[in-house]
């Protein structure tokens, strides 16, 4: 049997997070696919309805009274689907068939996504420069050609303002377009080619430099070099730190978290940073900041962020606070088969002695049970076990800055709920994404074989963080560089 992997935000089979939500292999990547003829048209159509008819089957919205207007949504991204599907001819119309289906949803914890291999992909073209989105703006981060300089800002595209453009072309196929941290995430796409047949690609460009002065180009789209990967290594999160506390300045604490999905490896480093962060508590007390850095975190366990905030703030400072924030919250799980079943082979992977065996086993009889009876969800109450307050409030008083990517969704939200809790704590950098109260995904494969859908269990009731709720940065960070070299700087002159 397969390990399903447990998070206490997310359950999934070998999903990791991406700024829309999922990114997933194929399971026999490698394989070479060797189909000289392949019906995308065809394939579209029937993975976009079978992904419609699993989602009324499966998905929470359907019985949710919360949200009525659910099931006419879940309608409209099939018809907008279908309308791509019946024109899709090649590879790239088929995933673009699969990702408007996703993006009507507006939620990254539903629709579908595509599952295609490599070889059934064309190289990504570019016009021999890349962009990044920072705060209000598409600025140049890298570039190859004389007339285009880093920093360089794009005003227009073939007399259409960029705003404009991303609407109509990115977020078509990609992201929320009303969450601010979307645009950080998928701003770039604007100026590179998938080979989506529903796109023309841009002819000419205006840019403003640093001065205010303006120059147009007419582009030349190409093959983009792979050599050029390295450069844009850095381009939209800075550099990736390991899972460790280190002190880049004798007064500076860094706290680098780039995942709450470890490894094993990685969570053998949660432990040696937990023990770290217990025997230098007393330094940490007296720097002058301490920095919890999320880049390129994508969501996981939220159990990591819990035991970070404990070691840091105190374990019953934390537990009450969380206690406070979460005791009128429930868990409506949605118990159809399918949904069901999976949990129980979730069950199953766990040994005995695990310490999420207890519940897992529980959660799943009390859906058993649920669906037996033919009842539409199993609740639980988040906080069953009330907490009493501290005697003391927290010691732990030192400035803390929490750099938060674009993308932080899923955990990584859980993590600034978790932290927001204690008033020493700021956020810096941009805009988070932001979750739908639709959450522990599971996926089942389509019929082409090529894309899989997205299928949450369960929904929040009386969550504090409502559906499409995003954490503004107390202090933006809009720079182009997001190295970890700029941001110490920047913590220092704070």
């Amino acid at each position: 049997m397969k390990r399903l992997t447990l998070y206490s935000s997310v359950i999934f089979i070998a999903l990791n997070f991406s700024p829309f939500g999922v990114n997933l292999s194929r399971a026999d990547e490698g394989s070479t696919v060797t189909h000289s003829e392949i019906n995308w048209s065809e394939l579209a159509i029937k993975d976009v309805d079978a992904a419609y008819q699993l989602s009324v089957i499966n998905h929470p919205g359907m019985h949710d009274v919360r949200n009525p207007g659910f099931a006419k949504q879940l309608e409209k991204a099939k018809q907008e689907g279908l309308k791509l599907a019946v024109k899709a001819h090649s590879s790239q119309g088929f995933a673009a068939a699969i990702a408007r289906f996703r993006t009507v949803l507006q939620d990254g914890h539903a629709g579908a996504v595509d599952t295609l291999p490599r070889e059934l992909k064309p190289q990504r073209s570019w016009p021999g420069f890349s962009t990044v989105w920072r705060g209000d703006a598409l600025k140049v981060y890298y570039s190859e050609l004389d007339t285009v300089a880093k920093g360089d800002k794009l005003v227009s595209c073939d007399n259409t303002a960029i705003n404009t453009l991303l609407v109509e072309r990115v977020f078509r196929y990609y992201g929320e377009v009303e969450q601010p941290g979307s645009w950080w995430n998928h701003g770039w796409r604007l100026t590179v080619d998938d080979g989506n047949p529903f796109l023309s690609p841009l002819e000419s460009c205006t840019f403003e430099k640093a001065d205010g002065s303006t120059y147009s180009l007419k582009l030349n789209w190409r093959i983009r070099p792979d050599s050029v990967k390295d450069k844009l290594k850095n381009a939209y999160n800075g550099d990736k730190l390991p899972i460790e506390l280190n002190w880049p300045l004798e007064d500076i604490a860094w706290i680098s978290m780039p995942t709450y999905a470890p490894n094993e490896q990685q969570q053998a480093d949660y432990q040696t940073m937990l023990s770290a962060i217990e025997q230098q508590h007393s330094k940490l007390m007296q720097a002058k900041a301490v920095v919890l850095d999320l880049r390129h975190n994508q969501g996981g366990s939220s159990m990591w962020s819990e035991q970070i905030a404990s070691a840091l703030w105190g374990s019953e400072q934390f537990k009450y606070g969380r206690y406070e924030l979460h005791k009128n919250t429930q868990v409506w799980w949605r118990t159809s088969k399918g949904n069901t079943d999976y949990f129980g082979d979730v069950v199953a992977s766990y040994d005995k002695a695990s310490p999420w065996y207890q519940w897992l086993n529980t959660t799943h009889e009390s859906m058993q049970a649920a669906y037996e009876k033919g009842e539409h969800f199993y609740v639980e109450i988040v906080s069953a076990k009330q907490q009493a307050m501290p005697k003391n409030a927290s010691q732990f008083t030192t400035p803390v800055y929490v750099i938060v990517p674009g993308q932080c969704a899923s955990a990584c939200l859980d993590a600034l709920d978790s932290f927001k809790l204690f008033a020493n704590t700021q956020l810096v950098g941009a805009p988070s994404s932001t979750d739908s109260t639709y959450m522990e995904v599971r996926l089942e494969t389509l019929p082409s074989g090529f894309a899989k859908v997205i299928l949450p269990i369960k929904v929040y009731v009386n969550r504090p963080r409502e559906k499409g709720f995003y954490y503004q940065p107390d202090i933006k960070f809009n720079e182009l560089e997001w190295t970890t070299q700029a941001l110490v700087k920047m913590i220092a002159e704070l």
